[in-house]
């Protein structure tokens, strides 16, 4: 494949599903960059969405899934136009995805070992590798994420692993593979606090060691805030801001990314952190215009009945929002 500045471009990326013959209408327009060799995030709350954005990506949708409209380029080729045997050369080498609950990801009935050969098997399996071959990669792979005696771990079951053990067995697989992109849905979200950090850690120091490309995918600010260089903050199936985190972050414009860092605790304990009023609208009749309209307190006539497209606020900063563009958002 052409070697492109973007390993992975999302245009207009429409999806909805069909459940008891009523549709849903999950994403709508949904546009995403991934630089080469940079870690972005994709934040928002539960059921905006950011699950089925990846599954889309890897061509891993359910049946009662239809991809409405859009484009998903991944080194210049189309994963949505692809052939299977192209969609089968992608998932061997070009994205791996890393789930919130390792258990899922590893059978509890086959050794690491087994999984792990397996899967670099089938990464390579152009290469003919030896099964000596093979193991040595496997190790190379899990000393790369700092797992300890890895011919022990090579031997053992998932049950006899931590929470944390797996999830890098996981990562470790992901590397060994060679894989291009990396796709992290919520990689923490099962472990404690202090693994979680290690984990978080982890993949920062491959995206900069390795030249990893990742989504990370999760609903904590201060996840995205400690891994990423570039957030994408979505509501209800729609991107409303992005760009550099330190910008979103320090100076957002959207008012839901104002509402998301309003919820969270202050330190100084000077006020109570409240909830944004109002609930994610209904998939199955979403509004038609912008789908923060029914709770939002700057919402303009237009914002009812037009989709605003992005706005670029300064360099590496936009927001899809008529108030914002127009001035009118401000933050107390």
């Amino acid at each position: 494949m052409e070697t492109v500045t973007n390993i992975l471009e999302v245009k207009d990326l429409s999806v909805s599903y069909t459940v008891a013959n009523v549709v849903t209408h999950v994403l709508k327009k949904v546009n995403l960059i991934v630089p080469r060799g940079k870690s972005i995030g994709l934040v928002g709350e539960s059921g905006c969405g950011k699950t089925t954005t990846m599954r889309a990506i890897l061509g891993v949708l359910p049946s009662n899934a239809n991809i409405e409209n859009g484009e998903i380029i991944f080194n210049g080729s189309d994963i949505l136009k692809m052939s299977s045997n192209e969609l089968q050369e992608f998932r061997q080498t070009g994205a791996g995805m890393i789930f919130q609950d390792p258990s899922s990801a590893l059978n509890p009935v086959f050794s690491i070992k087994e999984q792990f050969l397996t899967s670099i098997r089938y990464a390579h399996k152009e290469k003919n590798y030896s099964s000596k071959e093979l193991y040595e990669k496997a190790i190379e792979a899990l000393k790369a994420v700092s797992l300890a005696d890895p011919d022990r771990i090579m031997n053992s079951f998932p049950f006899q692993l931590s929470g944390g053990m797996r999830q890098r067995v996981c990562i470790a697989m992901t590397l060994a593979g060679e894989k291009e992109l990396l796709l992290a849905d919520e990689p923490g979200t099962a472990l404690d606090v202090t693994i979680q950090d290690q984990i978080l850690r982890l993949i920062k120091d491959l995206v900069d060691s390795h030249e990893l490309s990742v989504i990370m995918v999760t609903h904590s600010l201060g996840v995205i805030r400690q891994v990423t260089s570039e957030v994408n903050v979505m509501y209800a199936g729609s991107i409303v801001e992005g760009g550099d985190t330190v910008k979103v972050f320090e100076q957002p414009k959207h008012p839901y990314t104002m509402a998301l860092m309003d919820c969270l605790p202050k330190l100084t304990g000077t006020s109570i952190a409240e909830g944004i009023p109002g609930r994610i609208p209904d998939y199955d009749n979403p509004p038609v215009g912008c789908r923060f309209f029914p709770r939002c307190i700057y919402a303009l006539d237009q914002c009812r009945n037009e989709i605003p497209g992005q706005t670029l606020i300064e360099n590496g900063h936009w927001v899809a929002c008529f108030a914002a563009a127009e001035g009118k958002v401000w933050r107390n």
